[in-house]
């Protein structure tokens, strides 16, 4: 059935809980600090008067759903302990059936999610022009149908374990059914390589619009924040992707479990940045009014007047 693996072992389990469990207190600590930008003002622990409302809900759902799919890995693995301990092996070891299922759910939106935002982003600094944006979302939707097929395949599957390709798949398609999930995973390669590198060019381009200001140094700050977070992203993604061409359960399993964290915490750590960076920069900008924010350089009118021809 598929590509052979090799057997998980139960410290393998261990290990994968283990180093799964420190990215996720990670992500926790990302998390309280991403919603304390969103929520309060830069100089205290007052509430905003502008809240982003869409970006605070993207981040807590985002949240939940990481949260959810860790939960599942641990209870599975404690489900494996105590079968070890009653004497059954841990490849014999078969979890209810709903939990792949929901797992692959879970983080198939949280990539979603991830990606539905950097696109966002792209259309924003690029002042709304669809021209940038037909790749993208063609690469989304390609990654919304991979979803969908992999959840009807493992659906499917539970009644006929060898229908379709879970008989003659070249891919691992025990931890979810690898033969949709790498397109899912090259959608949102190259979605996030692109989004990523027209985003940071387009910051890079109104920096001769600016000069040596505050709002220069703004910019050059985003740009380092968009690419540390989008090559923690793409390592994490690219390294998934190539283990579901090994013949080996555990670095199918230990990238399966970081995933999902790391793409929160990618997400997380923009906003964190970004906030820090206000602060550091203190209140003065080009206008001499308010601080230059993250994606809303494309509505500044030196952006707006410069670079409406690019």
């Amino acid at each position: 059935m598929g590509l052979h693996l090799s057997p998980l072992l139960l410290p393998q389990v261990v290990a994968i809980n283990f180093t799964g469990g420190i990215f996720l207190g990670f992500f926790f600590i990302s998390a309280l600090y991403a919603n304390r930008w969103l929520l309060f003002t830069d100089d205290g622990w007052k509430l905003r008067k502008d809240i982003h409302w869409h970006t605070l809900a993207t981040t807590n759902i985002t949240f939940v759903l990481v949260v959810l799919t860790q939960g599942l890995i641990v209870s599975t693995s404690m489900r494996q302990a105590a079968a070890v301990e009653h004497g059954i092996g841990l490849g014999q070891y078969k979890e209810p059936v709903w939990v792949p299922i929901l797992k692959c759910t879970t983080s198939g939106f949280v990539v979603l999610l991830a990606d539905s935002v950097l696109m966002h982003r792209l259309w924003v600094t690029h002042s709304r022009r669809m021209a940038v944006m037909w790749l993208p979302v063609i690469l989304f939707l390609g990654s919304v149908s991979c979803v969908a097929m992999q959840l009807f395949l493992m659906i499917k599957h539970i009644d006929n374990p060898d229908f379709g390709p879970y008989e003659w798949a070249n891919v691992n398609m025990d931890v979810g059914p690898g033969i949709v999930f790498l397109p899912f995973l090259a959608s949102t390669i190259v979605l996030n390589a692109y989004c990523t590198g027209l985003i940071i060019w387009r910051v890079r381009k109104s920096l001769k619009f600016v000069g040596k200001s505050t709002s220069a140094r703004q910019l050059q700050i985003l740009i380092r924040i968009l690419m540390e977070s989008g090559v923690l992203y793409l390592v994490m993604s690219i390294a998934h992707f190539i283990a579901y061409f090994g013949h080996d359960n555990f670095p199918v399993r230990m990238n399966g479990t970081l995933h999902t964290v790391v793409t929160g915490i990618a997400y997380d750590l923009i906003i964190i940045r970004v906030g820090q960076n206000r602060i550091a920069e203190g209140p003065t900008t080009t206008t001499g009014s308010e601080r230059l924010t993250t994606f809303q350089v494309a509505d500044r009118k030196f952006f707006r007047e410069h670079s409406m021809d690019a």
